[in-house]
């Protein structure tokens, strides 16, 4: 049986069970906090971060290696584009998602969403404003020239760019951030449609049962 320890509402874990939806493959969800210290955790991911997954006694973790993984190991629907420099594409979008782009859709979703709800405490306004005004914008505009008019953020083919890509703007949306379409139509337009996929409505329904218990 495979497991995937973590929580939904991590963008980190939300790529891997969407990527396990999409290719149909069941799993067990461990509910695991970040930071997680306990010996059993530790010893399947050693820097206590989530996602980490256990396929029949396979463990690794990391969201990104465990989807070269999943790939490899249930390779109808792939998330990576044979092409090589495709998939060398693909990859760095998913990269760029996992790292800038994580780090400022998280201000909105700790400030807004975290802080209040979770943690009773007040939001820093500054710390939001300084996110939309100053370190949002350049990371959109490199979004908006990259992203493709229809379909998918790149390709003919649902890949780990879309699945990072989106995850990273689910949590931003959280926290009650939404990307102007004056400002960023083809990033707007892109995101609406991937809003609305199946795939995603399919997940959001999930994680609005836990964020019900959180409130």
């Amino acid at each position: 049986m495979l497991k995937i320890y973590g929580i939904p509402l991590s963008p980190f874990v939300r790529k891997v069970h969407w990527a396990l939806a999409h290719k149909g493959i069941d799993f067990e969800s461990v509910p695991t906090m970040p930071g997680d210290d306990s010996a059993e955790y530790r010893a399947i991911s050693p820097l206590g971060k989530i996602p980490a997954m256990d396929h029949d006694g396979f463990t690794v973790s990391d969201s990104s290696i465990i989807l070269r993984y999943l790939d490899s190991v249930f390779p109808d629907k792939p998330l990576y584009p044979d092409d090589p420099k495709q998939n060398a594409r693909v990859c760095w979008l998913e990269e760029f998602a996992d790292t800038k782009l994580v780090e400022v859709c998280a201000v909105f979703f700790r400030e807004r969403f975290v802080k209040p709800m979770m943690m009773k405490q007040p939001t820093d306004e500054s710390a939001i404003q300084d996110a939309q005004d100053n370190l949002m914008p350049p990371l959109l505009a490199y979004l908006e020239s990259q992203v493709q008019q229809e379909g998918y953020f790149y390709g003919d083919a649902l890949s780990v760019a879309d699945l990072g890509i989106t995850s990273a703007f689910v949590n931003a949306r959280y926290g009650d951030y939404q990307v102007d379409a004056g400002d960023c139509p083809r990033l707007a337009g892109y995101l609406s449609r991937a809003m609305q996929s199946p795939l995603v409505t399919e997940q959001l329904a999930i994680e609005q049962d836990i964020m019900k218990n959180l409130a």
